[in-house]
């Protein structure tokens, strides 16, 4: 029977930093933001998404253009909503599968919106990482090239996890990060 651990927390918490340690330990690793950029292309949601949000989401080749669908999104809480109810089912369809085909006896989801999807439901462990506002701020405009506001209103339509979860700080380098993961992983998932 595999091992599902559930990794999320708010953007800029340095959840790709964990996911990668937990790589290096032999843990088979989805990113669920990876896996929804692959989703967009799916013709049935690209569908769904022009019929709710309009062609102006389009590029010049008919694919989603995401940096337009994103400053629709996060600037308004209910368009957000829309957007997650359209492809939250296919991108957790898609995670489970690549796990359960993985041939690896641990598997680790990465994604901000495992409550919000219920896929947090189906893991045996969630881990949450959290960083200080200002830390992830930096990390979200230099990781996107995007301006403080535009940074701002990206972390303002997250919520945090609300449940029991195994709590990861990262705001200090990467060997601190390095030892909380291991201790995690020997004590917790292992």
């Amino acid at each position: 029977m595999k091992k599902l651990i559930g990794l999320t927390g708010r953007t800029g918490s340095g959840k790709s930093s964990v996911a990668k340690i937990f790589e290096e330990l032999g843990v088979f690793c989805v990113d669920c933001d990876k896996v929804a950029h692959e989703v967009l292309f799916d013709n049935d949601v690209k569908v769904a998404l022009v019929d709710a949000f309009s062609d102006a989401i389009l590029d010049k080749d008919g694919n989603i253009a995401r940096k337009e669908l994103g400053e629709i999104v996060f600037a308004d809480s209910e368009k957000l909503r829309v957007l997650n109810g359209i492809v939250h089912g296919a991108i957790l369809k898609r995670c489970f599968a690549l796990c359960e085909n993985s041939g690896s006896d641990i598997c680790l989801i990465d994604g901000s919106e495992l409550e919000s999807s219920g896929a947090d439901t189906k893991c045996d462990i969630m881990l949450v990482t959290v960083s200080d506002e200002d830390v992830r701020l930096k990390r979200i405009m230099a990781r996107d090239g995007i301006d403080k506001e535009t940074a701002l209103r990206r972390m303002r339509s997250q919520k945090d996890y609300s449940k029991d979860a195994v709590i990861i700080e990262n705001n200090a380098n990467e060997e601190e990060l390095r030892k909380k993961i291991l201790s995690v992983y020997e004590s917790v998932i292992k």
